[in-house]
C-alpha cells in the first residue's frame, strides 16, 4: 500500500525523505508520474511547501524555485526571455499550471523541453539535504554533471532538489537569443529535436556563444570544444568559417530513429538550425 506525506516545509520533506530514502517518490505537479507508471511504497508531495515558490536575483545568479510553475515562471520578467518562450511551447495550459522547470530537470527526458536552453545557460542544480546534526546543506551541480543519461540524474537517497541557479552573464547582455522545438505540432507534442543558441558580439567580435542541441542522444548535445573555436572570431569573417563549423557538428550529431522521427532528419534539421543562427549573427 502506498502511504502519503504532504510535508508544509523543506525541513520537514528532507527528514521523511532521509527516513525513506530511495523507497520514497517525490512528487511536485506531478504531471509526468503516471506517464512513465512510477511508484513507491511513500509517496513525498512537495506542492504545500510555500518556501519552495519564489524567484530571486542575486548580483550573479537567478534562482528559481522548485516549486514554481511553468505558468507562474512565464508571468515572471525575472526570468529570461528564452526561457519563458521556451515553457509557452510545453504541453497544454493545464500542464503548465503544474509542471515545473525543476522537474523537467528531474525527469531527465532527452526531450525536455527546458533543457537545451538550461544547459546553454550553464544552469546548475540546487541539490538539499540534512547532515548528521539535522542542519540542513547544500550541494550545486551543473546541469550537465547533474543528468546522467535517460531518467538518470545525480540526486542521493536523503536529498531533494529545491532549486536551479542560472547566471545572469549567460544571457544578460546577449545579442541573438534563439530557441527552436520542433514537433508534431507546437505544443502538446514531444519534440523530435531542438537547439538554442546564445551568442554575445562585443566590437565586431563574437565574444561568447552556446549552442545546445535536444532529442538527439540520451542528454542534451553542447559542444564547448567547438564554441571555443567560434569565439572571438571577427563576425566579418564568420561567414567563411560556417562550413566549417557545421561539419565539426555533423561528426557529433548522434541521433536516432523512433516512433517520432529519422535519424537524417534530425540531424539534417538541427544542422539547417544551426546554420540559420549563424546566419542572423552574420547579419
Amino acid at each position: 500500500m502506498v502511504k502519503a506525506h504532504y510535508p508544509e516545509s523543506l525541513n520537514e520533506a528532507l527528514t521523511i525523505k532521509a527516513e525513506k530514502k530511495d523507497q520514497s517518490l517525490l512528487v511536485m505537479g506531478g504531471s509526468d508520474v503516471m506517464v512513465v507508471h512510477k511508484t513507491a511504497p511513500d509517496v513525498i508531495y512537495l506542492n504545500s511547501i510555500a518556501g519552495l515558490k519564489y524567484v530571486e536575483q542575486t548580483e550573479e545568479y537567478l534562482r528559481i524555485g522548485a516549486g514554481c510553475t511553468y505558468a507562474e515562471l512565464i508571468d515572471d520578467e525575472l526570468v529570461p526571455g528564452i526561457l519563458r518562450d521556451t515553457m509557452r511551447e510545453i504541453a497544454s495550459p493545464a500542464i503548465r499550471n503544474v509542471g515545473t522547470v525543476v522537474g523537467n530537470i528531474c525527469n531527465a527526458s532527452p526531450a525536455g523541453d527546458t533543457l537545451p536552453v538550461l544547459y546553454a545557460m550553464d544552469a546548475v542544480v540546487v541539490a538539499a539535504g540534512m547532515d548528521d546534526n539535522g542542519k540542513k546543506i547544500e550541494r550545486r551541480i551543473p546541469i550537465d554533471k547533474f543528468i546522467l543519461g535517460v531518467r538518470k540524474i545525480d540526486l542521493r537517497e536523503n536529498e531533494i532538489v529545491s532549486a536551479v541557479e542560472i547566471p545572469r552573464s549567460s544571457y544578460e547582455g546577449m545579442t541573438k537569443l534563439s530557441h527552436t522545438k520542433v514537433g508534431a505540432r507546437k505544443a502538446e507534442a514531444i519534440a523530435k529535436l531542438s537547439f538554442a543558441g546564445i551568442c554575445k558580439v562585443e566590437n565586431g567580435k563574437i565574444a561568447d556563444i552556446r549552442i545546445a542541441f535536444g532529442s538527439v542522444g540520451i542528454t542534451v548535445l553542447r559542444q564547448r570544444d567547438i564554441e571555443e573555436m567560434i569565439a572571438g572570431t571577427p563576425v566579418s569573417e564568420l561567414e567563411g568559417k560556417k562550413a566549417d563549423i557545421l561539419a565539426r557538428y555533423a561528426e557529433v550529431l548522434h541521433p536516432i530513429s523512433d516512433q517520432r522521427s529519422t535519424e537524417g532528419y534530425r540531424k539534417k534539421v538541427c544542422l539547417n538550425l544551426l546554420e540559420d543562427f549563424l546566419n542572423n549573427i552574420c547579419e
